[in-house]
């Protein structure tokens, strides 16, 4: 699998409890791939940084590999760098 949408990649890795909330929380521009707005459709790739605003939190992760269904929480570094401050998550 070479890409997966940002979407299911979110739901995936455990940063959203649902896969409708990882797309609303894409339509309302609070997910940017490699710097800019996307769309739930946006496909992402190994290497991409995501950023995701939630609540007064601003996540970031690096895609490392390409899932196609719901991880385990001890397997999601397997797959996503997270490079969020602990200032952040505070």
């Amino acid at each position: 699998m070479a890409d997966s949408r940002i979407d299911k990649y979110l739901w995936a890795i455990r940063v959203f409890k649902t896969r409708s909330d990882a797309t609303d929380a894409c339509r309302g521009n609070k997910v940017q791939v490699n710097g800019s707005v996307c769309k739930p459709s946006r496909d992402v790739k190994p290497g991409d940084l995501i950023t995701i605003r939630k609540g007064p939190a601003e996540l970031s992760y690096r895609v490392k590999q390409i899932v196609s269904h719901r991880l385990g929480a001890s397997l999601v570094q397997d797959y996503a760098e997270n490079l969020t401050p602990c200032s952040e998550l505070d």
